[in-house]
């Protein structure tokens, strides 16, 4: 029996956020596992483009969704809006929820009101409470948020864990050079949960002043936090534009460890770093603050650093990190990228994410 399911994201067809990425993804690694998709892009319906009205109107496409064996609905604004259409379809929902939106409103609530009580919005409390009651089956990136639903009372069995995948070829293992550039860096986003401000303070408190960073990815919204590093360490750092995947990961093949500062919340604790995976490919020994699930795999392969989620605990680190050898930091990087062949490619996410669908269908 051909499988047939419609993928819906709550973005438009042009989006190219990290979610609308995995939502495509997804989407060819059915195909590969024989597995049919369409798509259906709510940004690009004006009846389904505005939240707060978007689950009535998706009752117009009732006639539609009724024609697959399975809906994906990739995160929680696309599940949110199948609330009321749900009792009237005879096929299962997959809720792909790939974070915690509640944490995260929280933290942000946190950031711009410097709350430390901070909760959630309380429209985040009703789309997330919505989306949740949508699904049949229930995948997020982490084992904490699943134990979070579980406590909850969401079935163990209609619930899985599917990480980000890394493509493999295109972030592929880059040689260790034989005199690195840099001794640390970082690429990704500068929003205050990344914990930028972490590494700041510890590269600060760093005893080898030889020692360099690359940072990568400001935009013109980050001048501020780019001047930053700039007045505080000169010539310590290089600090690179947004840029080209090609030329990102050129740029991280000249650095020696790469780091990801985040703090300690439940918003980092329920979600999975995609650069974790992306760094673990390029064969580098990874630097992790002890905040969520990837101490585990950096345990467990012995690729990496783990620090305390504070500048002083980080420094230590760095300065232990900083000391060892060429060669053993190579071998460290070596592993992390069997870490990555072994549990991000996506090949391994795809078929996990088939073997989800076909169980899930044929209940």
């Amino acid at each position: 029996m051909t499988i047939k399911g419609l993928m819906i994201s709550a973005e438009s067809a042009s989006d190219n956020s990290a979610y609308s990425f995995r939502i495509r993804k997804l989407s060819e690694c059915l195909a590969d596992n024989g597995i049919e998709t369409d798509h259906l892009y709510m940004a690009d319906h004006l009846l389904l483009s505005t939240i707060t009205t978007s689950s009535l109107c998706m009752l117009l496409q009732l006639g539609k969704l009724r024609n697959y064996d399975f809906i994906c609905a990739g995160a929680e604004e696309a599940a949110h809006a199948l609330f009321f259409t749900r009792p009237f379809l005879n096929v299962p929902i997959i809720y792909d929820i790939h974070g915690d939106p509640l944490a995260q409103s929280a933290l942000d609530r946190q950031i711009r009101t410097g709350r430390n009580d901070a909760g959630p919005a309380l429209r985040v409390r009703a789309v997330s409470w919505m989306a949740a009651r949508s699904a049949d089956h229930l995948i997020t990136v982490s084992f904490a948020h699943l134990k979070e639903f579980a406590d909850l009372g969401f079935p163990e069995e209609r619930m899985s864990v599917l990480r980000m995948g890394v493509d493999l070829d295109l972030f592929a293992m880059q040689p260790f050079p034989e005199r690195p550039k840099f001794t640390f860096g970082y690429a990704g986003e500068f929003q205050s949960w990344q914990g930028i401000d972490n590494l700041i303070e510890a590269f600060e408190l760093l005893e080898n002043h030889d020692a360099r960073v690359l940072v990568i990815g400001f935009r013109k919204e980050d001048s501020v936090l780019k001047s930053k590093f700039a007045e505080r360490f000169g010539p310590r750092v290089e600090l690179i534009d947004r840029t080209d995947r090609k030329t990102l990961i050129e740029l991280l093949g000249s650095v020696s460890i790469l780091v990801i500062p985040r703090p300690d919340h439940p918003a980092i604790r329920h979600a999975f770093s995609t650069k974790f995976a992306e760094y673990a490919a390029l064969g580098r020994p990874i630097m992790v603050n002890d905040v969520d699930e990837t101490v585990d795999f950096i345990r467990k392969y012995d690729c990496g650093f783990i620090s305390e989620p504070n500048p002083v605990a980080m420094a230590q680190v760095m300065n232990q990190a900083a000391r060892l050898p060429r060669l053993q930091l190579a071998e460290m990087g070596r592993r992390a990228r069997l870490m990555a062949e072994e549990n991000f490619s996506w090949r391994r996410v795809g078929e996990d994410f088939a073997a989800i669908v076909k169980r899930v269908v044929r209940k």
